[in-house]
């Protein structure tokens, strides 16, 4: 361990990595694309909840459902065959970029009206954004971000 000299008059100890120990790549991972899943407990529920959510899904198997959500890989996967030792809902917290968030949220409101954490659109500052809770429990934000600054008119 060692102190460093402003770090004693704080009464902090601070340690020292030897980050040469980790070797420097010039290149990041060639990843082909981005993806994340929830857990069912029930696929032909969960099957209904994101279809209409969704769409048709890429991938379309008994235990698992995969979506071209923004290009990435939105998958929905049976927790008996995949995840028997995972917790239920609320594992992950999607967030979801979209184009327009009112009708967004009314799309929404129109599938799962019940499983709306709020009755609006939530704004704080630039962000808005809402969230809904799928037939697991798992949370799914839909945000937008509004980073044109107002005019004074």
């Amino acid at each position: 361990m060692v102190l460093i000299p402003f770090a004693r008059h704080l009464g902090v100890m601070v340690l020292a990595f030897n980050f040469s120990a980790f070797p420097a790549f010039s290149e990041p991972i060639d990843a082909n694309r981005f993806g994340l899943y929830v857990v069912a407990d029930e696929m032909h529920r969960a099957a209904v909840f994101y279809e209409q959510l969704f769409g048709v899904p890429e991938v379309k198997m008994p235990s698992l459902l995969g979506f071209n959500v923004a290009g990435g890989f939105f998958a929905v996967v049976s927790r008996e065959t995949y995840a028997a030792d995972a917790v239920t809902g609320d594992t992950m917290r999607a967030y979801i970029d979209v184009g327009d968030i009112e009708e967004s949220f009314e799309r929404v409101q129109a599938v799962a009206p019940n499983r709306l954490e709020s009755a609006a659109v939530i704004v704080e500052g630039p962000f808005r954004f809402f969230r809904v809770r799928d037939p697991d429990n798992n949370v799914l934000e839909f945000f937008s971000i509004d980073l044109a600054p107002k005019s004074d008119q």
